[in-house]
C-alpha cells in the first residue's frame, strides 16, 4: 500500500483524492464556514467523488482483459457509481435549499434511496461472483472461514454502538449491518482468490465500509453542533475512499498482485483474536453490554475455528488414508513391475536360447557355432580347430526304426560329443545329422586323440527300445594357426576332410592342411 501512496511518479489522480479529502475532513471536522457551507460542500465534494469513481469504473469496463465474471463486476460497478451521482446530485439540490434540516446533512429520502439501490446492485454483484471452489469440503472449510470474520465484524459493530441502542433498532444497527456485510462480501471473494479486484482495493473498500458505518452510528443518536462536523468529515471520507479504492485496482490490478491460492488463510484466525480483545477491553472498562458482546463473539468465532480445526483434521486424516493406499499401491506395483521385469528377463533369455541352440539335443545351432568360430578367428594369438562330424547310416536307422528312434540316436550323440571334448570347447548340431567341434585354444598333440575319442564314442550302440542301434561317425579335422585361415576356409577344409573319409570307408577321421599340422607340431595318427 505504500508504494501505491508514495510511488516515484505520484498518480494525480489517486493524489488529488487523497488530499482533496484530507483537507476537506479537516475544514469540516474545525466547523468552518458555518452549517450552510459545510453540508452543501460536502455533498458536492461526495457528488463530485462519485463522478470521478463512475469515469473509473467506465475506464476499467472499456480496458477489456481478464474472465467473464470480472466484466460483470466492473459493469456493476459502472451502474452502482451512476445511482450514486444521481443521489449526490438531488441532495446537493435539497442541501442548497434547506441546509439546516436534518435531512440536508444525513441524506434525504431520495439520496437513501438511491444510495442503497446501487450498494444493494453492487452487492449483488459481489454476492454472486464465483468462488472456484471444485469439491464440497473446499466449500464447506471456506464458509466456516468466512462465518468466522463475519462473526467477528459484527461482535465488534455491536459493541461500538451498544451505547446507542435507545437511539432506535434500525438506526443504530445500520452501521454495523453496512460493516458486516461489506466484511462478508470483500472476506468471501479474497479468501476464494478468485475476487475481481485487488488485495489492497478491497481493504480500502473495507475501509470505507467502517467509516460510513461511524458516520451512521455517530448519526443515529441526531446531530448536534459538535457531532454534525465529525459526522460530514466522516461522510466525505468514506465516499472518497470507495473511489480510492477503484484507483488502486486500476494502479496494482488482480493479475498483478494475486499470488497463488494458499490452502489456509489466517484472517479467520486474526478475526478471533479481535473478538478476544474485543473482551478483553470491555472487562478493563467494566462494560457489562460490551463483555456480554465480546463474551458471545468470541466463543462462536472459537467455535467456527474448532470446527475448521476438525474439518481439517479429517481431511487430513483422509489424505494420510489415501496417501497409504497410494503408497500400498506403489508397492505393489513396484512388485508387479519386478515380476514383469524378471519374467522379460526370462523370456529373453529363453527366446536367446532357442535363437541360438538346437531343440532336439540343447547344443549350440549352427549360428551360435558360427559366431564362436568368427570371433575364435579373429582374435590374436589363438589357434583355432575345426571338427565336422557327419553319423554314417543315420538314415537307415530313421527308416528301420522311425524318427522317434533317429532322435533319440542324435540326443545320444549329442551327449557322446560333449563327454568327449573340454568345458571350455563347442559342440553344435548344424542340422540333421552333422554336428561341429571348435576346439580353442586347441593342442595338437590332442587333436588327433580327442577325434579318436569321438569316433569311438559313437561307434558304440545306442540301446532304444525298438533295440539297439548302431552307427559311425566320419570326422573332418581342419587347423588353423593364428592369423591363418578364415573361418568360411576352415570349414571348408574340415568338410573336404570328412567327406574324404566317407569315400575311404567311414568311421574315421582325416586332419586337413598336413602342412599346418606340421607348423603347430605334427599329433599322434
Amino acid at each position: 500500500m505504500a508504494q501505491l501512496l508514495r510511488p516515484r511518479r505520484p498518480d494525480p489522480v489517486l493524489s488529488a483524492l487523497l488530499l482533496g479529502t484530507s483537507a476537506l475532513a479537516a475544514w469540516l471536522t474545525l466547523g468552518a464556514g458555518g452549517v450552510a457551507a459545510q453540508v452543501v460542500t460536502a455533498w458536492a465534494f461526495v457528488a463530485a467523488g462519485h463522478a470521478v469513481l463512475l469515469a473509473l469504473a467506465v475506464r476499467s469496463v472499456r480496458r477489456g482483459g481478464g474472465p467473464p465474471a470480472v466484466h460483470r463486476f466492473w459493469r456493476a460497478v459502472v451502474v452502482a457509481a451512476a445511482v450514486y451521482l444521481a443521489g449526490d446530485l438531488a441532495q446537493v439540490v435539497a442541501a442548497a435549499r434547506a441546509p439546516h434540516e436534518p435531512a440536508a446533512a444525513t441524506g434525504g429520502p431520495v439520496q437513501l434511496a438511491l444510495l442503497s439501490a446501487g450498494s444493494a446492485w453492487l452487492g449483488l454483484a459481489l454476492i454472486t461472483a464465483p468462488l472456484g471452489l471444485r469439491t464440497r469440503r473446499e466449500r464447506f472449510r471456506f464458509w466456516l472461514d468466512v462465518a468466522t470474520v463475519v462473526v467477528a465484524a459484527a461482535a465488534v459493530g455491536w459493541a461500538l454502538v451498544a451505547d446507542d441502542a435507545g437511539n432506535g433498532v434500525l438506526a443504530t444497527l445500520r452501521g454495523p449491518v453496512l460493516l458486516v456485510v461489506c466484511v462478508f462480501v470483500v472476506a468471501k471473494l479474497l479468501m476464494s482468490g478468485t475476487a475481481p479486484f485487488s488485495r489492497w482495493c478491497g481493504l480500502v473498500g473495507v475501509a470505507a465500509a467502517g467509516v460510513k458505518a461511524g458516520a451512521d452510528t455517530l448519526g443515529s443518536g441526531g446531530l448536534g453542533a459538535r457531532e454534525l462536523p465529525v459526522f460530514l468529515a466522516l461522510t466525505v471520507t468514506s465516499h472518497a475512499l470507495l473511489t480510492v479504492a477503484v484507483r488502486v485496482n486500476q494502479l496494482q490490478p488482480p493479475a498483478a498482485t494475486r499470488s497463488a491460492r494458499r490452502p489456509y488463510s489466517v484472517l479467520p484466525y486474526a478475526a478471533v483474536a479481535a473478538t478476544y480483545v474485543l473482551l478483553t477491553v470491555a472487562v478493563l472498562r467494566d462494560d457489562h453490554p460490551g463483555v456480554r458482546v465480546g463474551l458471545a463473539g468470541a466463543a462462536l468465532c472459537t467455535a467456527l475455528v474448532a470446527a475448521r480445526q476438525v474439518a481439517a483434521f479429517r481431511d487430513n486424516a483422509r489424505l494420510l488414508t489415501e496417501l497409504d493406499t497410494r503408497v500400498t499401491e506403489l508397492h505393489a506395483a513396484q512388485d508387479e513391475l519386478r515380476r514383469s521385469l524378471a519374467e522379460r528377463d526370462a523370456l529373453a533369455a529363453q527366446l536367446r536360447h532357442l535363437a541360438y541352440h538346437d531343440e532336439l539335443t540343447g547344443l549350440a545351432n549352427r549360428a551360435l557355432f558360427t559366431e564362436r568360430l568368427d570371433a575364435a578367428v579373429r582374435a590374436d594369438g589363438d589357434a583355432v580347430t575345426v571338427m565336422l562330424v557327419d553319423l554314417d547310416d543315420f538314415k537307415l536307422v530313421n527308416d528301420a526304426l522311425g524318427h522317434a528312434a533317429g532322435d533319440a540316436v542324435l540326443r545320444e550323440t549329442a551327449r557322446r560329443l560333449t563327454a568327449c571334448v573340454r568345458d571350455g570347447d563347442t559342440v553344435a548340431r548344424l542340422g540333421g545329422d552333422e554336428y561341429a567341434v571348435l576346439l580353442r585354444p586347441p593342442r595338437p598333440a590332442d587333436v588327433a586323440a580327442t577325434a579318436a575319442r569321438i569316433v569311438a564314442a559313437c561307434e558304440q550302440p545306442v540301446l532304444l527300445a525298438a533295440g539297439a542301434a548302431t552307427v559311425g561317425a566320419s570326422v573332418g579335422v581342419a587347423f588353423s594357426a593364428a592369423g591363418g585361415a578364415g573361418s568360411d576356409a576352415l570349414l571348408l577344409e574340415a568338410d573336404r576332410a570328412m567327406y574324404a573319409v566317407k569315400h575311404g570307408g567311414k568311421g574315421a577321421f582325416a586332419l586337413a592342411g598336413s602342412d599346418a599340422w606340421d607348423t603347430a607340431g605334427t599329433p599322434p595318427t
